[in-house]
């Protein structure tokens, strides 16, 4: 660690200069997408997988159960496995059954479907079902890991039928021992049970995060003859309303998150709206193409708007650009959401239970349509002459909706107009792409808002050669730290791309674009193995929050929404889970949350810093420019009136260097309160809760103008400061 400048970096605060706009609170949002354990049960809360015993999708290896040991043989479908076998007992899944998988012709057929994700397999595959042969006892079970130490009680959801006289259904340790239990009659029929079973104690097995217990759901019989079972579903007792996690619910209302995007993201390629709406016995089962699996379709258009009033958040939906789908049903699925009763598919919400429109003011058209891994790609000239389509045909069944267009980063070198196929790029990155200036050249005068996406991932081994990290380090005479400090650092360059996108906007006749940051994040895992990891829970994945933060905050008037892809809500068991919670999402939680509580308006207010030192950062990977970094950044946002609020983020983005930061405020405070966050024992990569991975020290002062703040690497101060009368 260096010691801090001979000279403090200075900071001055002007509260009576605002902005003339206002802030909106929907830059505090997260991005979502049916991708492994996020929806199910992140959302929805059922734990059990592949429900319906249908052919699993294998397109990807991104989904699937949380164990990695699940062994499912000839007649069983995965991730199920043969359960309780004592005598002779045949498996096999039979087609039909009460509810399974759906006409799915386009996706078998591969229309606009990229090569790598292709369904596996690829031909047509019917509804199925589970058929359990008995001449002894058996059946089939599923490894689950459930949360046994937040709830005890469990809903579990079964179709029967067969010519033996009852099934046991169970919760079993993963020795054999059970935990609950109960037995459902068996008719010739299909017959649909609801079965609650209390555990007795929770398992002794406990899964990674410990909030979960390693439990196996058995279904099975015994005697002479068949049992058939289909549609199978296992929730908690105290899921939210029957269906939705509780935590998740909890952990989105404690971050503050303001706006969802749904249903991707990738998914949002393929989606049809009408496979998730109506009783959940009539909605087909559809494989998830890009991320592999299936999609119960449990979690559709009205449990989806559902979870947002929960959680308060704005809804923001994505409608696919796939010639499957196109812009009359993109329009369909407006009029489902927004028309009034008395319209075609308004009275059709009515019929499903949902009398008055849910009012989606915000929708996009497509996702990354110019990517060569998304369904439905296409070029630039092509996209905008669609785009101009569907916002007409959207706008005709919701005049007041905002339309965005799927734009592009200006810096994302991967894409050039669409057209591009899987490409190896220099570790410097390549071509700026031209999608923007061909889509404004398109469809400029119909654009509502443009979606615009930014992933910090530095040199990514989908783009570059082996060796490219080891090469630029040599050319840039730079050391794996440095690496990881430019990466962190990158929002400090965001209001550079932000004014690119606009002054592209302005050069075709666009004065006042709004801006969609649709999906951003650091992709930390993006370095080679023992370079240190900006992981989340490090003080390093921090500063990157606190440094978005600034530039989303300083570009508000066009930012109106942004999506973290770190949705921070998900609570589900799986390795690659996300956390209910981290250092970053509360940096973001105590803006959003002053905000939210006030109906006063927010403005940003002039905040000067001078003297920061600064770093160079070479041109890296895919969407990295060449350029100069400020390391210490600050913004304050305030409101007006007779009893303002103010506070101010401050970051020093240096993974070595301390700073001291001199605070002035024009017309002096009668009080400030705040807390500097900094890396604890010096190690910015350090990850764990408050006392492992970073210390918080509270900052306080009186009557005065001026505060002198010593920044540690890698810290952030947020402080909320009462200006003088």
């Amino acid at each position: 660690m260096t010691e801090a400048n001979e000279r403090p970096v200075r900071i001055g605060v002007a509260a009576d200069r605002a902005g003339a706009w206002t802030i909106d609170p929907n830059r505090f949002g997260r991005f979502a997408e049916h991708i492994g354990g996020a929806m199910y049960p992140g959302v929805f809360e059922n734990y059990v997988i592949n429900g319906t015993f249908d052919v699993w999708n294998a397109s990807s290896g991104r989904a699937g159960s949380p164990f990695d040991d699940v062994e499912s043989p000839e007649g069983v479908a995965y991730p199920w496995e043969p359960a309780t076998v004592a005598g002779d007992v045949g498996l096999e899944r039979p087609v039909g059954g009460v509810r399974g998988r759906g006409e799915e012709d386009a996706l078998v057929e591969g229309i606009e479907v990229p090569e790598g994700h292709r369904l596996e397999p690829s031909g047509p595959v019917e509804s199925r079902y589970q058929r359990v042969d008995l001449d002894g006892e058996g059946g089939v079970g599923q490894h689950l890991a459930l949360p046994d130490r937040r709830a005890s009680s469990f809903e579990v959801g079964l179709s029967v039928r067969g010519d033996v006289s009852e099934c046991a259904v169970a919760l079993e340790t993963p020795e054999g021992d059970a935990l609950a239990r109960d037995r459902v009659p068996v008719s010739d029929g299909w017959v649909r049970h609801e079965v609650a079973l209390t555990l007795e104690a929770e398992s002794p097995e406990r899964y990674a995060d410990p909030r979960y217990g390693e439990v196996v759901l058995t279904i099975t019989a015994a005697g002479e003859g068949a049992l058939d079972v289909d549609w199978v579903t296992l929730v908690p007792g105290d899921a939210v309303e029957g269906k939705f996690n509780p935590e998740t619910v909890d952990a989105l209302r404690e971050a503050e998150v303001t706006s969802l995007r749904w249903p991707g993201g990738n998914y949002a390629s393929q989606y049809r709206w009408r496979n998730g709406v109506g009783p959940v016995s009539e909605r087909p089962v559809v494989p998830v193409a890009n991320w592999g699996g299936l999609d119960q379709n449990s979690l559709g258009t009205n449990e989806w708007l559902r979870f947002c009033d929960l959680v308060d958040a704005e809804p923001y939906l994505t409608v696919p650009v796939w010639s499957a789908a196109g812009p009359a049903e993109a329009a369909a699925w407006v009029e489902y959401v927004n028309g009034d009763s008395d319209t075609e598919y308004g009275a059709l919400r009515a019929e499903h239970g949902y009398e008055e429109p849910w009012d989606v003011t915000y929708w996009g058209v497509g996702n990354e349509v110019w990517g060569h891994w998304q369904i439905g790609r296409t070029d630039a000239d092509d996209y905008a002459e669609r785009y101009r389509e569907y916002r007409e045909a959207m706008r005709a069944a919701d005049p007041e909706i905002e339309v965005d267009a799927c734009g592009i980063d200006p810096w994302f070198t991967l894409v050039h107009d669409g057209t591009r196929e899987d490409v190896t790029l220099p570790a410097g990155g390549g071509e700026s792409p031209v999608w923007n200036e061909r889509l404004f050249e398109g469809a400029a005068e119909a654009i509502d808002g443009l979606d615009v996406h930014r992933y910090t991932e530095g040199i990514s081994t989908h783009t570059s050669e082996p060796g490219a990290r080891e090469a630029w380090l040599e050319a840039n005479d730079e050391t794996p730290l440095g690496y990881v400090e430019c990466l962190i650092n990158d929002p400090a360059s965001w209001d550079d791309m932000f004014d690119e996108v606009r002054a592209l906007a302005a050069d075709h006749g666009v004065e006042d674009l709004r801006l969609t940051f649709g999906e951003w994040g650091l992709r930390a895992n993006e370095i080679e193995d023992g370079w240190p990891l900006a992981a989340r829970g490090t003080m390093a994945h921090a500063v990157f929050a606190a440094r978005a933060l600034c530039s989303l905050l300083r570009n508000g008037e066009d930012v109106d929404l942004a999506h973290w892809t770190n949705f921070s809500g998900y609570v589900h068991p799986h390795p690659r889970g996300g956390s209910a919670d981290h250092l970053g999402a509360r940096f973001f939680a105590t803006i959003a949350g002053a905000m939210r509580g006030t109906d006063e308006e927010w403005h940003l207010l002039e905040t000067a810093v001078s003297g920061s030192p600064t770093r160079e950062r070479p041109a890296t990977g895919i969407s990295i420019p060449e350029g100069e970094l400020p390391l210490i950044d600050a913004v304050t946002v305030g409101t007006e009136g007779p009893d303002p609020q103010l506070v101010t983020v401050l970051a020093n983005g240096s993974l070595e260097r301390a700073t001291t930061v001199a605070i002035e405020f024009q017309d002096g405070v009668d009080a400030l309160e705040g807390r500097r966050y900094a890396a604890a024992d010096g190690d910015p990569f350090a990850r764990g809760g408050e006392g492992e991975s970073y210390a918080v020290e509270t900052i306080e002062t009186g009557d005065g103008s001026a505060l002198e703040v010593a920044m540690p690497p890698a810290s952030v101060a947020i402080l909320e400061w009462t200006p003088s009368e």
